[in-house]
């Protein structure tokens, strides 16, 4: 054994990471030895420093990659027993121990964190670590066939410490590690996982979260309807072993995501059993002050809400928990310029508006019942309708600023990928609202004509892309009304053709020239279907509107009058699109 040992050591102080596939020393240390000898060795070795750590991970790798789990001519596995039987089982835990990422990761989620040598260095020695104590964990899958017990390979500290694993953007994992963990997982949690699950959710999971209170849910996961207001400064706020899961346990959101993965559809019954274990661990994530683990959280919540949703569950409803969530998540939408920098703007609410759209649909379109499907469908456009209003809107509107220019106001975008952002979410909850977009006709029209129309918007075309496709879904889903705004949707489709043509005639690269070609195409398309419901109007109660008819009547002298103005214009307003 002290010459495997040896071997090991020095192929760690060689190049540790690029170990080899096996030792010459571990066949004569698996021939003289047993696991019980095995783990005697491990366990009285000085752990103190991380290189001795890794040497004990690898001496035991490179032992059971030569331990034969075979009886001698193949009389079947070896029947394990004592002190076998022990050591195999404490090796797991001590594997597992060692497998779980270092504290040190943290501060890669600290925006204000200065990531010293001293801290990489830590770093690297924890993926080393881990990476050894998830090969380990996998290799002991030899002896099990010869134990009466193999629940050891699935503890709740096993499957906590590969679940870890399992995300190949975490810091701490390693395409290995990420390879081994999956291997184990797809073995031990292949078939009825959920007391797994469970027993992982219960002891190890609940325990990081429960310091962090949330007076919003009961002990039991459901809303609470009488909270206790918090007092005026809550110190817990600042203390940080109140939230292990973000400074010390890092590793609970990629377990979190690992084990809402492994719910489908079909098992709405585990999902609803788990859910109050679930809650409040996202609810804990939504609400911290850092942005990636709000983040974390919001996807978290996103991944949940869809499994709800196939399995046609009404879990929110039941216990109240949608007003819940979305009281959790409606501040996330505040995160804008210039408090909050565009990209991490952009970040969260990336996983904000996602979430709301999918909480709402979640909780309002789950009833199959008529008067209940009528009553859900209410509240389901109330919801959208205050979020595009109070939010999208206004959002869009604090981004950009206003300055008079030649007697007219003229709109500038200092965060054009966000207003981008913004204008492909009014056209989301647009489409979502249908026919519902009519009302709010006086406050989208101006937000497409500022855009469309503002003389700089060709400086990012993705912009402008937004704004065409927004402009499309409002005309289609707002038609019976869009006759009245048709002056504001003609003026900004053809100041934004007007600024396309003008910037063409500069010489661009081909990656521009295909961007504008795409744009305006589409903002034919866009004017082909504001002109073909202009062309049909719609009838109430079988009678068409006299203003309709009349607009109908003046389209083609409006449309003619604005090409005599500018020539440029005839192949935007009388383009052939006919394939």
């Amino acid at each position: 054994m002290d010459k495997l040992r040896k071997e090991a050591r020095e192929a760690l102080q060689r190049d540790p990471g690029n170990l080899p596939t096996y030792l010459p020393a571990g066949f004569a240390a698996a021939a003289k030895n047993d696991l019980h000898q095995l783990w005697q060795n491990v366990s009285a070795h000085d752990n103190s420093t991380n290189l001795n750590i890794c040497e004990s991970l690898f001496t035991a790798i490179e032992f059971l990659t030569s331990w034969d789990p075979l009886l001698p001519n193949d009389g079947g596995p070896k029947q394990l027993e004592g002190n076998e039987v022990e050591a195999v089982s404490n090796l797991f835990g001590w594997a597992s121990s060692l497998a779980l990422p270092s504290s040190a990761f943290a501060v890669d989620y600290d925006d204000n964190a200065d990531i010293t040598d001293e801290i990489k260095r830590a770093q690297e020695e924890s993926r080393l670590r881990s990476e050894l104590a998830i090969r380990l964990i996998l290799e002991l899958g030899k002896p099990l066939p010869g134990l009466r017990d193999r629940s050891v390979a699935s503890s709740p500290d096993v499957i906590l410490a590969v679940a870890s694993f399992t995300s190949k953007q975490d810091p701490w994992t390693t395409e290995d590690s990420l390879m081994e963990a999956e291997m184990h997982l797809n073995v031990t949690c292949q078939y009825k996982p959920w007391p797994i699950i469970e027993r992982v959710l219960r002891e190890k999971i609940r325990p990081l979260f429960s310091k962090t209170k949330n007076p919003a849910i009961t002990s039991e996961g459901r809303k609470n309807f009488h909270p206790v207001p918090p007092t005026r400064f809550d110190g817990s706020s600042l203390d940080d072993s109140t939230r292990p899961w973000k400074n010390t346990d890092i590793y609970a959101a990629t377990v979190l995501s690992w084990i809402i993965s492994k719910y489908n559809p079909t098992d709405k019954a585990e999902l609803e059993a788990h859910f109050p274990l679930l809650v409040p661990a996202i609810l804990a994530m939504i609400d911290d002050s850092s942005l990636h683990f709000k983040t974390k959280g919001l996807n978290l919540l996103i991944q949940i809400l869809k499994v709800i949703q196939e399995s046609g569950s009404d879990i929110l409803v039941r216990t109240n928990l949608a007003s819940v969530f979305r009281d959790a998540i409606t501040p996330c939408l505040l995160s804008l310029p210039s408090i909050t920098p565009e990209e991490s703007s952009l970040k969260i609410l990336g996983a904000a508006y996602p979430a709301l759209l999918a909480l709402f649909k979640t909780a309002y379109q789950t009833s199959k019942n008529q008067p209940s499907r009528n009553k859900e469908e209410g509240e389901y456009t109330t919801s959208l309708t205050k979020i595009l209003r109070s939010n999208l809107i206004s959002s869009f509107h604090h981004i950009s600023s206003s300055t008079p220019a030649s007697g007219a106001t003229s709109a500038s975008f200092p965060h054009p990928r966000l207003s981008a952002f913004l204008l492909d979410w009014i056209c989301i909850f647009v489409k979502e609202l249908g026919i519902h977009t009519t009302k709010y006709l006086q406050e989208i029209v101006p937000v497409l004509y500022t855009t469309l129309s503002n003389p700089f918007g060709t400086a990012h075309l993705p912009l402008l892309l937004s704004s065409v496709s927004t402009a499309k879904a409002v005309i289609l889903n707002a038609h019976p009304r869009i006759w009245r705004w048709r002056g504001e949707m003609f003026a900004g489709l053809t100041a934004c053709w007007l600024h396309i043509a003008a910037e063409s005639k500069e010489k661009t690269n081909k990656s521009t020239a295909t961007e504008l070609a795409e744009l305006k195409r589409q903002l034919q398309a866009a004017v082909q279907l504001l002109k073909h419901v202009l062309q049909h109007p719609a009838v109430i109660e079988g009678v068409p509107d006299a203003d309709q008819l009349a607009a109908k009547d003046d389209m083609d002298k409006e449309l003619n009058e604005l090409v005599a103005a500018d020539a440029e214009l005839k192949g935007l307003l009388f383009a052939d699109l006919t394939p």
